[in-house]
């Protein structure tokens, strides 16, 4: 693989293991603090928050000042906001630090896309591919590793995402730098068919946190230690790992949006069977429920992403990116926050914890369902 892609992939993989890597851990964390699980998921939340308000501003500010030098600095204070996690002693001093990484995040991965396809303009598909993988992937492996962090402590989970930081920080040398930047958001948002696929990232993301959170509660409600719960959360991210080549080199030969909508229509019927799986065995059904998500989920996000920088002008590229992460990074915040809120509604309504999650799941399902509403059309 060339070492520019490489750099660039480990960075988005740095800031999505740290975004989603808390989610198996939830439990323990609500248990060392001694709160609830709407509580305990604002932990995510605030970092997914930080990193969406962060992400235009850098977009704009790497015009000025470079987006390479941008990545490089983000690289260093990410690990040493990893480092104070790890030694937070209460829970609001979590919050505030979390909310300062995921702002910190927005300078390693936010022009990320933008600098693959300037780097690789005759393979664009094939490396927007390799990116929207490496974001799904980590945001699904993160809780998968971040299960097995957390069986050795609750530290060791915010110093996760380290190795990739290293790594992207060794190689980042020779990255590109964008060709400058001109146009504005509101030319942006305004041009034909942007705004749709960009919403349609948000819900994709809602729906891909949102279930994660969902179901590391109900499994571990069902008694399995965060360990077990990280291992079968573990399957997602092998699958995108298989399939995340494959589904760009299909976009490019089939269409951005023809195979974005067979994603989302894939989401959307597996989505049915992921909530209702786990209630005939928790342990098998999860696992199951998540391989029949897994082919969706390759599909609609390596699609998805190249039609939303397909539909930016020329000059825009890197706003285009920048919007593209804050889609990302709001819908995992409110996807994790919806999933707290529903689960909290619902535990006390309802006879079983099962059947609080399977509503949850649906809910999220449904809302996945205007994603494939929103990249209908042609082309």
């Amino acid at each position: 693989m060339d070492p520019r892609l490489l750099a660039l992939l480990s960075g988005v993989l740095l800031g999505t293991v740290s975004e989603s890597s808390l989610a198996p851990a939830l439990p323990l964390l609500a248990r060392t603090f001694g709160v609830g699980p709407e509580a305990a998921q604002g932990v995510v939340s605030a970092g997914l928050v930080g990193a969406a308000l962060a992400y235009l501003p850098v977009a704009w500010w790497a015009g000025r000042v470079g987006a390479v030098r941008l990545f490089r600095l983000g690289l260093g204070l990410h690990a040493a906001l990893a480092l104070a996690l790890a030694l937070a002693p209460n829970l609001s001093l979590l919050y505030l630090l979390r909310f300062l990484q995921g702002a910190v995040t927005a300078l390693v991965v936010g022009l990320v896309p933008g600098l693959a396809a300037h780097a690789f303009p005759q393979g664009r598909g094939y490396a927007l591919g390799m990116v929207a993988s490496t974001v799904a992937t980590g945001t699904l492996l993160g809780p998968a590793l971040g299960g097995l962090a957390a069986s050795y402590g609750l530290a060791y989970v915010f110093l996760l995402p380290l190795p990739a930081g290293l790594l992207a920080l060794l190689l980042s040398g020779h990255l590109p730098e964008l060709p400058k930047q001109e146009g504005s958001l509101g030319r942006l948002l305004l041009a034909p068919g942007f705004l749709p696929a960009l919403l349609a990232t948000a819900l994709y993301f809602l729906h891909t946190l949102g279930t994660t959170v969902a179901l590391a509660f109900h499994l571990g409600a069902e008694g399995l230690s965060p360990k077990a719960i990280g291992l079968v959360l573990l399957l997602g991210p092998l699958q995108l790992l298989l399939l995340g080549a494959w589904a760009g080199r299909l976009s490019d030969r089939l269409g951005y949006r023809q195979v974005a909508r067979l994603g989302a229509a894939l989401l959307v019927a597996a989505g049915v069977g992921f909530a209702l799986l786990p209630l005939w065995h928790p342990l098998w059904g999860a696992a199951l429920g998540l391989l029949l998500l897994g082919v969706g989920r390759a599909l609609f996000q390596a699609a998805n992403n190249a039609l939303v920088l397909s539909l930016a002008p020329g000059g825009l590229e890197g706003l285009a990116s920048g919007a593209l992460s804050v889609a990302r990074a709001t819908g995992q915040a409110l996807g994790s926050a919806l999933a707290g809120k529903a689960l909290g509604l619902l535990y006390p309504l309802l006879p079983h914890h099962g059947q609080a999650f399977a509503a949850t799941a649906l809910l999220l399902t449904a809302l996945m369902g205007l994603s494939a509403w929103l990249v209908r059309g042609r082309g």
